[in-house]
């Protein structure tokens, strides 16, 4: 009886001393300052009227909006386009100041091999290349020197003059209630009846190779001149222009840095399988392709693009080849193998920003 009397005994003392421990625990808890005003801010939240408590969400749900559409995107911001359905819009070409080209030669090993693997891409497929390369650089200026590569300089500019004609009709005031409509049609699309559609809108022949002439001084480009007439019969006299492709990959360069033009720019993100060759196949291109015959009959691409090289920095780059008569496969075939080295070999560029 002793035993369990004293067994008896330390339970309860063990009971006490719990007891005791939940207390005061439960005391140090509800005496601290900040589960007092914890308590106290729950209470006034859970009293607060509807409309006070809907308030407070949405100034919370406004910031993060707001917070949302300041962060960087990395990309020129894309144009307000106000569209008026007026059916004579009164033409307004604006002029941007050219800045002085600050040019530094690009650099490296690697562009010297490009030239050598560009002379073997001729050889080997029967064509004649004409590549340039130029750095991203602000509307009018040039940071690098232009790099080319390849025995032709020059090529009737065919759809890809379609660009200039676009940043013509978009500095109209107002400008076409249908233009987006229209750029997809003439740059994603590659229609040449989208092309003539949007060059209709800059009057008659000479003015609109005048204005489309002014958006290639505002680019740079001092020496092209848009043509009005062709002995031609089946293509519009506009994509004959003889461009060259060094002013052509300096006006693709700075087009990556103009939020003026993003608007007509955005469209060349979006090209179907037709169009995907040469530097349709790297990853991330902006393109506008074009293919057609010259005088004679013999198969022509031109390409003007912006793409990043293997080490992630944008280059502009204008691109024309020429092949033999009913040899296009041959003239894809070596778009795309002058796109591949071009993506590796063109590094050398430093001045490339905006």
């Amino acid at each position: 009886m002793a035993d369990s009397a004293r067994h008896d005994a330390r339970r309860r003392a063990r009971e006490q001393r719990r007891r005791k421990l939940r207390h005061d625990l439960h005391g140090l808890v509800s005496s601290s300052p900040i589960a007092g005003r914890t308590r106290a801010s729950a209470g006034l939240l859970w009293r607060a009227p509807v409309w006070l408590i809907t308030l407070l969400m949405a100034v919370v749900l406004v910031g993060v909006i707001t917070f949302g559409s300041f962060r960087s995107t990395g990309r020129p911001a894309q144009p307000a386009i106000t569209v008026s359905p007026s059916a004579s819009p009164t033409p307004s070409v604006s002029q941007t100041p050219v800045v002085a080209p600050q040019t530094m030669a690009p650099t490296g090993e690697d562009l010297a091999d490009l030239q050598a693997q560009v002379a073997a891409i001729e050889n080997r497929y029967g064509v004649r290349v004409g590549l340039a390369v130029s750095g991203i650089a602000p509307v009018g200026a040039q940071l690098d020197a232009t790099w080319t590569a390849g025995s032709a300089t020059s090529g009737p500019a065919l759809g890809t003059i379609d660009l200039p004609i676009a940043l013509a009709v978009l500095n109209l005031n107002p400008v076409p209630s249908n233009i987006t409509y229209l750029l997809a049609k003439s740059i994603s699309g590659s229609s040449l009846s989208g092309d003539e559609a949007l060059y209709s809108f800059l009057g008659n022949g000479e003015e609109a190779a005048t204005r489309t002439n002014a958006v290639l001084r505002a680019y740079g480009d001092q020496n092209t001149t848009v043509a009005t007439s062709t002995a031609r019969q089946d293509v519009p006299a506009f994509s004959q222009t003889d461009w060259p492709v060094a002013p052509q990959a300096q006006m693709a360069g700075q087009l990556w840095c103009s939020s003026d033009a993003w608007y007509a720019v955005s469209r060349m993100h979006y090209f179907d399988d037709d169009h995907a060759y040469g530097f349709g196949s790297v990853v991330g291109s902006y393109l506008r392709t074009s293919d057609g015959v010259d005088d004679n009959g013999n198969p022509v691409v031109r390409q003007m693009a912006i793409i990043p090289n293997a080490n992630g920095d944008r280059i502009g780059v204008g691109l024309v080849v020429n092949g033999a008569r009913d040899k296009l496969d041959d003239v894809k075939a070596a778009a795309d193998a002058v796109a591949g080295r071009v993506y590796f070999g063109a590094v050398g560029f430093d001045g490339g920003h905006c």
